[in-house]
């Protein structure tokens, strides 16, 4: 019988997502709907830590509070289109996950005082998905005025 494992990168990068990997070892993990949700639906791009290869697919980790700064920031990070048309169809299980990418991976750039995304939101945003052109040059437009609004 063949044993099928679990990969170690993978392994690695869900107990750092979770926190549980540091200084005194890994500890036994319980991996969340919602971690499981990213690495399933993200993570193939975005990175299991929230940092992506050198491609136009954005890096997560340290950066994605900023969009939080201003309320079109907000509203983008529904509207893109990997999220708008996520295949995680139910609205408060995409807003666990927007939770943890802004609260989690978003580590210093967002804001103290940040509001979580609610299923409402989500519900409402995801039914106008971003149309664009040139999503890079969107997202650079919109990350530039959210960071001018952020408070740090």
């Amino acid at each position: 019988m063949t044993r099928i494992r679990f990969p170690d990168f993978l392994l690695v990068g869900a107990l750092f997502l979770l926190g549980l990997a540091g200084a005194g070892g890994a500890r036994a993990a319980t991996q969340t709907h919602t971690v499981t949700n990213y690495l399933t639906h993200c993570g193939g791009c975005h990175g299991i830590e929230g940092i992506s290869g050198r491609t136009f697919v954005p890096t997560l980790r340290d950066q994605v509070g900023w969009f939080v700064c201003s309320p079109e920031g907000r509203d983008y990070l529904v509207r893109v289109p990997g999220i708008s048309m996520s295949l995680i169809r139910d609205d408060q299980e995409l807003a666990d996950v927007l939770n943890f990418v802004v609260f989690r991976l978003g580590g210093s750039s967002t804001p103290t005082g940040t509001r979580p995304f609610t299923a409402a939101e989500v519900h409402k945003l995801r039914a106008q998905p971003l149309q664009t052109d040139d999503l890079m040059a969107l997202r650079a437009e919109v990350l530039s005025r959210a960071r001018a609004a952020c408070p740090h």
